[in-house]
């Protein structure tokens, strides 16, 4: 049976970082810095002195970061343009290639509608930025506004160090994460009080100290698994998280019928009938267990997909959808062919 083999994600996730040119400038910005400290400043700097901000993709940008791979920091690297997305990819990767553990954080920042002192209102918007680990601590930074800010509609680039490695406490006035880890405080807030403003009242309680030594010791796809879940026991209400997880167990399912998949074509592949048979009564539990792993795999995918409300706008999900029905309907006659073939075999034995 064929399965679909592709997957669709379109939002917002933590690219690889194999682009050779980001790797190239990282080791010329950093290869003779001799700190931590000094490496993250001599990136900081780079990208705010020649990535300028995106206006245009803001204006046509989705409210989820729904961009593909538009933000990527081999592209942001070629076109010197990004939007937030762009910013934290190619601070994430340069810090990466540097040796430095950095993190993408997804979530709302609070922007003033006005650069007029008497005006103090303000919206809320999808973003993204950093988390840094320097000297045996995390902090904050959002390479996005340290660039410059929005004036009248245009973007000016003018560096500020407002939001450089800034203590939570303060950072938290204009920045809400998704994943409460990255409050980076043992008292957190909610949504609805970010959204509301200060004084904060820090009502729920986090174990930040063990959260923080679990997602260190993590390899990064788990530390995606891991702070999609921490998200939805934050805020069950969250699309991203359930596309992100819904997308990570469609993708387990994935490469286990491609393991199938490989099996099956080898026993295929024996034109001798004995031999064949042999090989097929060789792999006969795995290729059963395989297929069991997969129907798990996409029931799980399916049921992340489907707390997805229908007005979050994110692409993929239904076309994703569709792929995990056609492949349970195929894994269904592929264990239905299989039942009958061994049933035959064990039959001619007799």
């Amino acid at each position: 049976m064929k399965y679909i083999l592709s997957i669709v994600l379109l939002a917002f996730l933590p690219k690889c970082f194999s682009q050779n040119p980001v790797k190239k400038l990282a080791a010329q910005l950093t290869s003779t810095q001799p700190t931590d400290s000094l490496k993250m400043v001599a990136i900081f700097h780079w990208i705010t002195d020649n990535i300028h901000y995106d206006f245009a993709t803001f204006n046509e940008r989705l409210p989820t970061l729904d961009l593909g791979n538009t933000q990527s920091s081999a592209v942001v690297l070629s076109s010197k343009k990004a939007i937030c997305g762009g910013y934290a990819n190619i601070f994430y990767d340069l810090c990466q290639y540097a040796g430095l553990k950095t993190q993408i954080i997804e979530g709302f920042g609070k922007v003033r509608n006005s650069s007029n002192p008497a005006d103090s209102t303000f919206r809320i918007e999808s973003h993204a930025w950093n988390a840094v680990k320097i000297n045996q601590k995390w902090y904050l930074i959002d390479l996005t506004w340290s660039a410059g800010a929005m004036i009248n509609d245009q973007f000016q680039q003018r560096k500020t160090w407002d939001f450089y490695l800034t203590i939570p406490s303060q950072f938290l006035l204009t920045h809400y994460p998704f994943d409460p880890l990255w409050q980076l405080s043992d008292n957190i807030i909610t949504e609805k009080e970010f959204i509301k403003g200060p004084p904060f009242r820090y009502s729920r309680k986090f174990p930040l100290g063990k959260t923080l030594l679990t997602f260190e010791q993590l390899d990064s796809t788990s530390r995606v698994v891991s702070s999609q879940e921490r998200i939805l026991q934050h805020d069950p209400n969250n699309n991203n998280a359930y596309n992100t997880l819904g997308f990570h167990y469609a993708m387990k399912s994935t490469q286990i019928l491609e393991n199938y998949t490989a099996i099956s074509r080898k026993i295929r592949e024996n034109k001798i009938p004995h031999q064949q048979q042999q090989t097929a009564l060789t792999y006969k539990e795995q290729l059963f267990s395989l297929l069991n792993q997969a129907e798990v795999e996409l029931n799980k995918a399916l049921d992340y997909y489907n707390h997805i409300a229908p007005q979050a706008l994110i692409k993929g999900v239904n076309d994703n959808k569709n792929s995990i029905f056609m492949n349970l309907e195929a894994i269904r006659k592929d264990r239905e062919m299989m039942n009958k073939y061994y049933s035959a075999m064990s039959k001619n034995k007799r």
